[in-house]
């Protein structure tokens, strides 16, 4: 780390850690070394903080919980900021019978928290998001979204610091979503996000809202992997192709499943592994969804390229969802 950088972090008091192991850091536990790895602790100290690396010419990357980025073992940035601690919210009635609010969040809000919290107040369109992982910032980046429900369907408008120093605020409109996708997730746009609003109104039904989201995460769990050592779906747009080896894993897998064999995703997975010849990364594909990559040990770096060339075979056009950095 530079000491120009060193003796800015000091002087700013925003806290930081240095020659840090991202496997230490990182969702799933993966990467090489960081310089200089950097915690704000609010919207300011983060607004002054990559204003001046802007300013510096100093090459950064901002990150959230990183459960959507996978990090090779090559990666070694100079300086990672980290956004989780700027997470504050406040919730603001947009009417007098208070039946809309606006909520001001902090880039580094986790949405799983946030969630919860509007659904134990009363509000629609958050069941599907209490156990979504990552910070809403990235949610807005990737478009993020489950059961019918997603941060972006919210998003009133964002505040962003851009490399001239300037916060400019964008519409919804001006971020241009796409299938898991967004303005800024597409380089269309650059800058760090800082700050979103969200516009919310109250349920009709508060009891039917926390009943979805209790059969959400009940289906998360029969039907996707745990949190740990995965980031969720690997790809955002799948369609399979129509080829005899896919048609035969279905029919084996819906077969199976009638005469109780097992699972009918597992049995469509085992069925694709085998007829593609990929069963060597068996215990690196969930057994619930074949779109999930477990990183079970150090071998998974290796074998991630294999899955994804599988999947390039079994699926038309497949789109990594998922962020890699090397």
């Amino acid at each position: 780390m530079n000491q120009a950088l060193k003796t800015f972090l000091d002087t700013s008091h925003i806290e930081y850690e240095m020659e840090v192991a991202l496997s230490q850091k990182t969702w799933i536990k993966t990467g090489g070394t960081c310089g200089c790895w950097i915690i704000p602790h609010d919207a300011t100290q983060l607004t002054e903080l990559c204003r001046w690396l802007y300013q510096e010419k100093q090459k950064f990357e901002v990150v959230g919980q990183t459960s959507n980025i996978f990090f090779h073992s090559t990666c070694n940035p100079a300086v990672v900021v980290c956004t989780t601690k700027v997470n504050d919210y406040s919730i603001e009635l947009a009417s007098s019978v208070g039946k809309t609010a606006i909520v001001t969040c902090g880039c580094g809000v986790n949405v799983m928290r946030l969630s919860k919290d509007l659904l134990e107040q009363g509000y629609a369109g958050v069941c599907g998001l209490t156990s979504l992982p990552g910070t809403v910032a990235s949610a807005v980046v990737g478009n993020a979204g489950c059961f019918k429900c997603s941060i972006t369907a919210l998003l009133q408008s964002l505040d962003c610091l851009l490399p001239d120093g300037t916060v400019k605020t964008y519409s919804r409109e001006e971020l241009r979503f796409s299938q898991r996708s967004s303005a800024f997730k597409r380089g269309e746009l650059e800058g760090v996000i800082l700050s979103i609003r969200l516009h919310l109104e109250k349920a009709a039904d508060v009891e039917e809202e926390k009943r979805r989201a209790t059969r959400s995460i009940q289906w998360r769990k029969r039907n996707q992997e745990g949190p740990a050592k995965n980031l969720g779906s690997t790809f955002a747009v799948l369609k399979m192709r129509k080829n005899l080896r896919n048609i035969t894993a279905f029919c084996i897998a819906y077969i199976g499943s009638k005469l109780r064999i097992g699972s009918y995703r597992r049995l469509l997975k085992k069925g694709l592994l085998r007829l593609y010849g990929y069963q060597r990364i068996d215990a690196y594909v969930s057994d619930k969804n074949v779109n999930t990559f477990v990183w079970r040990d150090e071998q998974a770096e290796l074998l991630f390229p294999i899955y994804k060339e599988m999947m390039n075979k079994i699926y038309n056009h497949a789109t990594l969802e998922i962020e890699e950095r090397t």
